[in-house]
């Protein structure tokens, strides 16, 4: 007995989404179906329609185009609904035209629940009426030629939209969108000069800009109606350093989570919230340059790179912050490994800690850097200012140096700061932190050296048996330091002990 063909029709198509994922090429299917009779029947229900013309490398566009009019046909045969639509493609002949048209018109008919179009130029299209778009949760746009009036059309078009994404839409200048109660995530990318943006969402709760054109400053926005937008994503390519960020969170009243990134370095860089809580600006403008007023600001983190950022999603981007929320405010640093003085690098964080903005760093997090320029320390300690009081410093090592790198970039931290726990961490075996390792005694004897002699024990501790450290989502391979007040005695019976490790 053929027991695989009497799964019920849902499990089968969950079992083929696992098989066969999107953007994969429909063959796929014929493959999978020998393992049941029945199974190459209930592929013409299968729920994700992905019509991308790259998964046709090796038939002609000719049969890409008849593959569409056939699946669609199978397809709403069954007067079913489409949980995901996925059209990506380019129009060069008007028969082309007439089967998108078609195709379109039929499945938006029966109701589509995720779509996304890529390449396709709508404005070519007959757009469906608004009742077609009635089922629509999630819609893409991605360099699709539209206007302003398209996009109100489409809009007014789907009023159970959850998710709009327009990506490098050639000629809309301005992003309107009224009235939509069910909103939440909004993500703009253009290239092109952009005029407003003016949303009327109560429910809308992050947005993404991405400003590739980086002329002249944000665009004008409207958002005060969107009382729940707490999460804002801005990222810019400016081409020139006078690009102004002073006024642009005015714009968000609620934000409480900021992504500020930008390619250039700017000459000033000045924010201000009383509702920001989490702060990561992954921008080449130095330390000195930057300037917020955030009383409530609880993480701030501050990066010279911003690669790899664009390639992860907004969830995924708060979730990573989320993992390690810090009780106290915190500060997350990781600055360029090509830093030309890295003295001068530690003096402005020195000077940054000090600033008056109403964030209170307690707990510092630094990614290590390296460079031949450290033999410069000694100039260093010739400037007379105390070391920052922290609460915890943590010290992400790279694991290719040798132990007078480590030792020279832990030097450099304790000169400008003096923290009560300071935890040296790696994410690779091969990097030495065992009790008796160079760089181990010498962060002992330097953090023994900031204390009154006599009064001061350090303990060596495992993070993970630690109650006073904070969990962080990779714990990789750590040794940390703990100082503790001890009466004079205790100090005399423990001077020549060594390391306590518990």
């Amino acid at each position: 007995m053929d027991l695989i063909s009497q799964l019920p029709e849902s499990i089968v198509h969950r079992i083929l989404s696992l098989l066969v994922p999107l953007h994969t090429p429909p063959t796929d299917f014929v493959r999978v179906s020998v393992l049941s009779k029945t199974w190459f029947h209930l592929t013409a229900s299968y729920p994700h329609l992905d019509f991308t013309i790259r998964n046709f490398t090796h038939v002609s566009r000719e049969s890409f185009f008849k593959y569409i009019e056939y699946t669609t046909s199978r397809f709403c045969h069954q007067n079913l609904t489409a949980y995901t639509l996925r059209l990506i493609t380019d129009l060069r002949e008007s028969a082309e035209l007439d089967i998108v048209n078609r195709c379109l018109e039929l499945l938006l008919q029966n109701g589509v629940y995720d779509l996304v179009i890529d390449s396709l130029d709508i404005g070519h299209c007959e757009l469906p009426s608004s009742v077609m778009f009635k089922c629509l949760r999630r819609l893409v746009l991605t360099r699709v030629p539209i206007n302003d009036e398209v996009l109100k059309h489409i809009t007014t078009s789907c009023p159970l939209l959850q998710v709009f994404v327009v990506n490098a839409c050639h000629g809309l200048k301005i992003f309107c969108v009224y009235g939509h109660q069910h909103l939440r995530s909004v993500w703009i990318q253009y290239n092109t000069p952009f005029e407003r943006i003016d949303i009327e969402a109560p429910n809308l709760s992050s947005l993404s800009i991405k400003d590739d054109h980086g002329r002249g400053g944000p665009p004008q926005m409207n958002l005060a109606s969107c009382g729940k937008l707490i999460t804002v994503f801005y990222y810019v390519c400016p081409y020139s350093n006078s690009y102004s960020f002073i006024d642009l969170l005015s714009n968000f009243p609620f934000v409480e989570n900021l992504i500020l990134a930008t390619t250039n370095k700017c000459n000033n860089l000045k924010l201000s919230s009383h509702s920001l809580r989490t702060l990561v600006l992954k921008t080449f403008c130095d330390l000195e340059q930057i300037k917020f007023n955030a009383p409530n600001l609880v993480s701030f983190s501050y990066s010279c790179c911003t690669s790899g950022l664009m390639s992860l999603s907004m969830d995924k981007r708060w979730a990573m912050l989320r993992d390690s929320s810090p009780l106290k405010g915190c500060m997350h640093c990781y600055p360029a490994s090509y830093i030309d003085t890295v003295c001068l690098w530690f003096q402005k964080l020195r000077h940054f800690l000090d600033k008056k903005n109403g964030f209170k760093v307690f707990n510092l997090y630094i990614h290590a850097i390296y460079s031949p320029k450290f033999r410069e320390l000694e100039k260093l300690k010739e400037i007379k200012l105390p070391p920052y009081e922290l609460e915890l410093v943590e010290l992400q090592l790279e694991t290719h140096e040798e132990s007078q790198a480590h030792i020279a970039f832990v030097d450099a931290v304790l000169w400008c700061c003096r923290p009560r726990t300071l935890t040296l961490r790696s994410f690779s075996p091969l990097t030495a932190l065992e009790e008796h390792s160079d760089v181990v005694k010498f962060t002992y004897k330097k953090l023994l050296a900031q204390e009154d002699q006599g009064h001061t024990n350090i303990q060596i501790v495992s993070p993970s048996f630690s109650s006073l450290l904070m969990a962080l989502p990779r714990v990789g391979k750590a040794i940390s330091f703990i100082k503790e007040k001890v009466l004079q005695e205790e100090a005399d019976s423990q001077r020549f002990a060594g390391l306590e490790i518990v």
